[in-house]
């Protein structure tokens, strides 16, 4: 019963993966190298359709286990997380570098992520024949998924060795954080999109990103998002 949900997340997760880090232009996720990043954008599309084809196929072939209205109930309930999901990132990429309030960044942040959580605690209940509360799973699966994006967040300008992205890689792809949503309440709106301008336009962005966490630490983005 664990299995059906963490198979439903697994490959959520991992076709959001791929096609995330298309979109954000991240060059390593867990420390490895991107699959676009090595081996191109059209292989790693391919690869992140294949997972949603796999993970269906999984799902699918516990008819004998679980019985066919247990898999269509996840099934269904798994293409809705996934067009959820596509509408999350899709709303942090037209996000377009607007003031940013923290309560639209909480919700951006919660609808990207929040949908896999979901379906993942709804498969394994489901599977389990443990009757859910639908409201009491959504809130869950939201705080969850809105605390997960703010610890995200805050671990970009980390600079963790591991990890292999530089600090503060979210504000040269100008994601919608809620660093910067805090940053913005707190009247430094121009200032921020003056320095990301600046970093996109350095072949050495170093110096503009030290201005952003400078900025960061002043207006108290920080302080709020760990306490948070």
């Amino acid at each position: 019963n664990i299995g059906a949900g963490v198979s439903a997340m697994t490959f959520v997760d991992g076709d959001e993966d791929s096609h995330d880090d298309i979109e954000d232009a991240d060059t390593h996720r867990y420390g490895e190298p991107t699959v676009h990043h090595v081996h191109g954008v059209g292989t790693a599309i391919n690869v992140g359709d294949y997972l949603v084809g796999m993970g269906y196929r999984l799902i699918a072939d516990q008819t004998d286990h679980l019985g066919a209205a247990c898999v269509a109930d996840i099934l269904r309930r798994l293409s809705a997380a996934h067009m959820r999901l596509c509408s999350g990132q899709g709303a942090e990429l037209q996000w377009n570098s607007r003031p940013l309030r923290p309560i639209d960044a909480l919700q951006i942040g919660a609808l990207k992520t929040a949908p896999a959580f979901e379906i993942a605690l709804y498969a394994g209940l489901r599977a389990a024949e443990v009757e859910v509360d639908e409201d009491l799973l959504r809130h869950l699966a939201t705080y969850i998924g809105e605390g997960f994006q703010v610890l995200n967040d805050l671990d970009d300008w980390d600079g963790h060795p591991s990890s292999r992205r530089p600090p503060g890689h979210d504000v040269i792809t100008g994601r919608p954080t809620i660093l910067r949503a805090f940053a913005d309440d707190a009247g430094a709106a121009e200032q921020l999109e003056a320095l990301t301008e600046q970093a996109r336009a350095l072949d050495d962005p170093t110096d503009a990103i030290a201005l952003v966490r400078d900025l960061y630490d002043e207006s108290g983005a920080f302080e709020k998002a760990r306490a948070l």
